[in-house]
């Protein structure tokens, strides 16, 4: 492998960095930086995150011929390229997608950290954020400038799967599969979760209901938890509700539905402290996603119109246009109104108001919106035009609707 001039590194930095907007820092073996390109990355405000990282690739033993990708605590992704004569270069921090507040809120808490939530979100926007695929495919574009050597996607992936498996103790998974060969009973009968799960597509709850029943007697369930049985069962239940999500979609359950759903249920079982409790709340989650399978099912549309019913609800936040629905579809404008309304027995801006103004009612319910806010969030046209789309798709008007509520 060539080495490479101070002169030439510095050109291929600053090119790379100009291109992807990526910082980039080269340093020596004894920890100098010799090129630094940070652009309008802020500090982070924990500050130690970097020079761990540096520090922590400085002192490996092993040369790695490849660039090695990490990630920090909080969520910040890097990648390294070291050279034999041990200077460095790491890229990044990079986010591979935006962080929600709720991601954000939570890793304060988890990692106790001492610091105010507005500054990590300041620090969090400023960094770029790529996919995970085009941050390797700069891996490689950034190696072969410097090495003239060409590497393959899968080779790096692989590779850097292999060192964190040598970081990794644990127990050689043949002899736990021999362990549990040995013992009187096995995990549930695959052919039993897989029946449950077509029930759940097929939105058959009775079969469910007996399913659920007949567990027990199929099996006993993997431990996923050395430590703690309560962490065991919750984990088998997030297991069972993410199965029993793909299951309901696959069914027809339109995906924002139940992947909301899904999120609701996770949720609410991290808050259980009680084993029972968990397996209460996994056997109403499968059930749910049945029963709202069955009521989709019972009325079959084409699947330009379920595209479309899809997307409405989806979008339900943002002004839809015909146009944009037939894009969908890949329909003719016309055609496409006159398809829905045979199919569904209304028009497409019926079937949108009816969808605000159920979402409307939730928000009402559950939320804490003011009727204006409501109003603005749902993209009617006015105040006026809220209330009357409300009125004709329920009988009464906001208004009205919420007192019922407060008087119920």
């Amino acid at each position: 492998m060539k080495s490479i001039r101070k002169e030439e590194l510095d050109y291929i930095c600053k090119l790379l960095f100009t291109t992807y907007k990526i910082p980039i820092t080269v340093i020596d073996s004894k920890g100098n930086i010799l090129v630094e390109c940070l652009g309008n990355v802020r500090p982070n405000p924990l500050s130690s995150s970097k020079i761990e990282l540096l520090e922590q690739s400085i002192l490996e033993d092993e040369y790695q011929r490849f660039p090695v990708f990490q990630s920090t605590k909080i969520l910040e992704n890097y990648f390294s390229i070291q050279f034999p004569s041990n200077e460095l270069i790491l890229v990044g921090p990079v986010l591979y997608s935006k962080l929600l507040d709720e991601t954000i809120n939570g890793l304060i808490q988890d990692l106790h950290l001492d610091i105010h939530k507005e500054q990590m979100v300041q620090y969090y926007q400023s960094l770029p954020v790529i996919s995970n695929l085009n941050f390797i495919n700069m891996s490689m574009v950034f190696y072969y400038m410097l090495f003239q050597r060409q590497l393959d996607l899968v080779e790096i992936v692989q590779m850097n799967k292999q060192l964190e498996r040598d970081k990794v103790e644990i127990e050689d998974p043949d002899v736990m599969i021999s362990e549990q060969l040995q013992k009187a009973s096995g995990h549930h009968d695959p052919i039993v979760e897989k029946k449950l799960n077509e029930s759940i597509k097929a939105g058959n709850k009775n079969e469910v209901i007996n399913m659920l029943r007949a567990f027990p007697e199929t099996g006993t369930p993997g431990i996923l938890s050395k430590k703690s049985h309560l962490r065991s069962q919750k984990n088998l239940a997030i297991a069972g509700i993410t199965l029993a999500t793909r299951a309901a979609v696959d069914g027809g359950l339109y995906p924002e539905i139940a992947f909301t759903l899904s999120d609701l249920f996770i949720q609410h079982l991290e808050e259980l402290n009680d084993s029972n409790a968990v397996a209460r709340l996994t056997e109403y989650a499968l059930l749910e996603f049945t029963e709202r399978v069955e009521k989709s099912n019972r009325i079959k549309y084409s699947k330009p119109i379920y595209a479309c019913q899809n997307y409405i609800f989806t979008h339900l936040y943002e002004d839809i246009s015909l146009a944009h629905l037939a894009e969908i579809a890949s329909m003719n404008p016309s055609y496409l109104s006159a398809l829905f309304k045979k199919e569904v027995g209304i028009s497409i801006s019926e079937f949108i108001q009816r969808a605000k103004v159920d979402e409307a009612k939730n928000l009402i319910t559950y939320g804490s919106h003011s009727l204006t806010e409501i109003s603005t969030l749902l993209n009617f046209h006015d105040q006026s035009h809220f209330t009357k789309s409300f009125k004709r798709c329920s009988g009464v008007t906001p208004k009205q609707f919420k007192s019922g509520l407060v008087d119920g």
